[in-house]
C-alpha cells in the first residue's frame, strides 16, 4: 500500500515529531529531507502533531496503487 501522506520540504523543519507518533515507523528523516515510508498506514497521527503543517493528505488521484 502506498503512502496516503507526503512532506512538503519547504514547511518542514525536521523536528522528527512526526517520526515519533508514527506507529509503524514509516517516516524517515535524513538530514535536510524527510519522506513517508510505504509502511505508512493512513493513521493521520503525523499530519496531527505537525506543528508546522508540513504532513498533507495526498488526493486520490496522486496516490499510488502498488
Amino acid at each position: 500500500m502506498s503512502s496516503v501522506f507526503t512532506i512538503d520540504q519547504t514547511r518542514c523543519t525536521f523536528c522528527a515529531g512526526c517520526s515519533s507518533v508514527c506507529p509503524v515507523l514509516a517516516i524517515e528523516i535524513l538530514g535536510d529531507a524527510s519522506r513517508i515510508t510505504e509502511r505508512c498506514t493512513g493513521c493521520g497521527r503525523c499530519q496531527a502533531f505537525c506543528p508546522v503543517d508540513a504532513v498533507e493528505k495526498m488526493q486520490k488521484e496522486k496516490i499510488r496503487q502498488d
